[in-house]
């Protein structure tokens, strides 16, 4: 009996001292997981609320997600992050999340966070667990948010394309509009060069090209087609113009201004995450003939982006 009792204590001891020396006063909850994408790219998703519900789970009110249990929080944008309360029985435990930079287009997420723990050996012990728990579920977590944010159509919004320029040759012209250019007065323009095309025997060899800048006059229209051989120009009207032959990028949408507007957004956010530089201005190429497609979510747009 007594040594049954000397047992007790001595598990008891051990369990004491265990307690005390391996669990740290705060402990600390770190995963990480690497994976091929931008910084910018995911930090940029990160703090982008609409794909809160891709990233954490299912949601259970405004900014409280779910996943397998585990209640999630998202406090605030950091400026280089998240922070985020993980749900611990009864209150919250805040947590941060923030993408480190390994190279240009590989980068890592980091989860962190730091519980305190009791002086009662008990509540520590269980503390410890519950660290351990949480840790399984930011990596949980964590791998999940990387299957989303490898593909680069879940941070941009759109499918990017790396081609090479096969039009080198183009006719142009321009002029400022005093408001947003309709479809008439882009026409009006794209009809001058196709009526100057066929008077001079070339032949379109793509679809009409449009850029529009936004200046202090009002909004600068530049419009060109793609020719197969040279053609004379009209002195203040239309121009021969010449495009360096290299890499460009290109992305397909389909709908109408507000959409294409959304994917150049994105487009120029994929050109600066990858330290791209430009040769050349961006420009659409109108697929769909808008004057005799009156559905604009119909339209389809090709937008080209040279670089270098």
């Amino acid at each position: 009996m007594k040594k049954w009792i000397f047992s007790l204590f001595i598990l008891a001891a051990l369990f004491l001292l265990t307690a005390y020396i391996f669990i740290p006063k705060e402990i600390t909850v770190s995963s990480t997981v690497s994976m091929k994408a931008n910084t910018r790219g995911i930090l940029r998703c990160l703090q982008d609320s609409s794909k809160w519900e891709k990233l954490f789970g299912n949601p259970v009110s405004e900014n409280v997600f779910e996943r397998d249990n585990q209640i999630y929080k998202v406090n605030q944008k950091l400026f280089g992050g998240l922070e985020v309360l993980i749900k611990n029985k009864d209150s919250f435990v805040t947590s941060v999340i923030k993408p480190l930079s390994l190279k240009y287009d590989s980068a890592a997420i980091n989860w962190s966070t730091t519980i305190g723990s009791s002086n009662n050996p008990f509540k520590k012990t269980e503390q410890y667990f519950i660290a351990n728990k949480i840790r399984k579920d930011m990596n949980a977590t964590l791998e999940n948010m990387k299957k989303f944010l490898v593909s680069p159509e879940n941070i941009y919004n759109i499918h990017v394309q790396l081609t090479q320029v096969k039009d080198t040759l183009l006719v142009m012209t321009k002029k400022t509009f005093t408001t947003y250019p309709n479809v008439e007065n882009i026409y009006g323009l794209i009809n001058t060069l196709k009526d100057h095309i066929k008077t001079n025997g070339a032949k379109e060899t793509g679809y009409p090209m449009l850029n529009i800048d936004k200046n202090d006059e009002g909004f600068f229209t530049r419009v060109a087609i793609p020719i197969d051989k040279e053609i004379p120009p009209v002195n203040g009207l239309i121009e021969i113009k010449r495009m360096v032959p290299g890499k460009i990028l290109v992305v397909e949408v389909k709908g109408g201004s507000t959409t294409v507007t959304n994917a150049f957004a994105g487009l120029q956010d994929y050109v600066q995450d990858y330290n791209y530089s430009s040769p050349a201005i961006p420009f659409q190429s109108l697929i769909t003939d808008r004057v005799n497609e009156k559905d604009t979510s119909k339209w389809i747009t090709k937008l080209y982006y040279p670089v270098y």
